[in-house]
């Protein structure tokens, strides 16, 4: 890997993100995260065990995922891009590399309340306040997407309340909200192309999708999505642009998210294939070797809003353009 990032290790990491075989959230994250739901009445509701919803299918949903689960999908996300122990370090090297410096546009599908992003924009912003990254500056446009008002409310709200720290280490975040239904391919396609436009005015030609914990809309849910999904994938696909995607879930246990991710990797890269339903999951036709099966991996992280120590697992699936 020609990345200078792939000389960082798991031993670089500060105690503030990794300690005793324990994932720790920076402070300015989950602090912004506990003083949003004081704020609003909410922390004493607070139940890293509830089921937090689906992120958004109703007003109280979003509320319920944003107060129950922020948290848990942040650490799942920092875990991944920080990957402490090393197991696969070409993800790290892949987030750390496009988003080192200069300027980046950002696709959150299904973006949520942002947890999965905004835990990436607050690990690369305490890895430059320990000195373990060069602190060069960084411009990211995100753009998010959902079909939850609500919870892209609370994304702008956590994200204003980062916005110093991250200023005052070099990293430059505008945030774009887009209230999409991903099932309507039609109405994606007009948000993509207003954000592809974007990067054109400003002659922005790298970019990461990111996609995090969209398995409780299950594998129904997620097909409907598709179409979507692979219109980005074919969008960022021109070979004048650099571009990555970072989709992390939660253990699942089915074939069919590394299947989607698969069909995604493979217009990205422009090769031709056949994707189709086979029993519960769905199978691929093509030239080219698949992606292996992602590994489910397990993790402590700690919980600063009870001084707890919780338990979570995840698997990643990324890749680039070529």
């Amino acid at each position: 890997m020609s990345s200078i990032f792939s000389s960082f290790f798991g031993k670089d990491l500060p105690p503030s993100i990794w300690k005793s075989n324990v994932l720790y959230l920076p402070v300015q994250l989950s602090t912004a995260h506990g003083d949003f739901l004081t704020k609003k009445n909410w922390m004493v509701n607070y139940d890293p065990e509830a089921s937090g919803g689906k992120g958004g299918e109703s007003a109280e949903e979003a509320q319920e995922h944003v107060t129950h689960r922020f948290l848990n999908s942040a650490a799942r996300m920092q875990f991944v891009c920080s990957d402490p122990n090393d197991e696969q370090p070409e993800f790290r090297a892949m987030i750390l590399d496009q988003l080192g410096d200069g300027d980046i546009c950002l696709l959150d599908l299904a973006a949520g309340n942002g947890a999965g992003t905004l835990a990436i924009l607050s690990l690369l912003c305490e890895l430059r306040s320990h000195d373990k990254i060069p602190k060069l500056p960084l411009n990211v446009s995100i753009s998010g997407v959902d079909y939850s008002p609500s919870a892209l409310t609370y994304y702008a709200e956590l994200l204003g309340d980062i916005t110093p720290w991250l200023e005052s280490f070099g990293i430059s975040v505008t945030l774009n909200l887009n209230v999409c239904d991903l099932t309507i391919s039609g109405d994606f396609s007009e948000v993509f192309e207003s954000f592809i436009d974007a990067a054109k005015k400003n002659n922005v030609k790298r970019f990461i999708c990111v996609i995090s914990a969209i398995s409780g809309a299950k594998k129904e849910g997620v097909e409907q999505m598709h179409d979507s999904f692979k219109i980005a994938a074919a969008g960022l696909s021109n070979k004048s642009r650099s571009s990555s995607w970072l989709w992390v879930e939660p253990h699942v246990g089915k074939s069919w998210p590394s299947k989607f991710a698969d069909s995604l990797r493979l217009t990205l890269q422009k090769v031709v294939h056949k994707f189709r339903p086979k029993g519960d999951s769905y199978e691929i036709e093509t030239t080219v070797p698949l992606l292996s099966p992602p590994e489910t991996r397990s993790f402590d992280w700690h919980d600063p809003h009870n001084d707890r120590t919780a338990k979570s697992k995840v698997f990643v699936m990324a890749f680039k353009s070529n």
